[in-house]
């Protein structure tokens, strides 16, 4: 009885197939290493192929400018407590480096 299992064992282990280790893997690697490598080097030559910026020339020098692309805005009749949303470009003309600490706010007055 003890033989029967035992050959029953060898027949069963003779027919299950054996992958190879350490063979597949690293060509996968490679080939997944390979075109990252290629995607990266496209991303690089996309973005350095953009036109060069035009010279800046300071409209004022030794200190920051802020210069707006609209300095008015009418809106007609609004009625009190109704927002109103505006954007706008600020650019710095200045020579030096321009900061804006905090978010600006315009607050209007009724009858203004």
């Amino acid at each position: 009885m003890g033989k029967k299992k035992h050959r029953l064992h060898q027949k069963h282990v003779s027919n299950q197939k054996v992958k190879p280790t350490g063979i597949g893997m690293p060509r996968k690697y490679a080939w997944i290493g390979g075109l990252v490598v290629v995607l990266f080097g496209l991303l690089a030559l996309a973005t350095t192929n953009q036109k060069p910026a035009a010279p800046f020339t300071p409209e004022v020098t030794g200190e920051p400018r802020a210069k707006l692309d609209q300095t008015e805005l009418d809106y007609g009749d609004v009625k009190l407590n109704t927002t109103i949303t505006s954007e706008f470009k600020v650019r710095n003309v200045g020579d030096q480096p321009l900061q804006i600490l905090g978010e600006p706010v315009v607050e209007l007055i009724e009858g203004c």
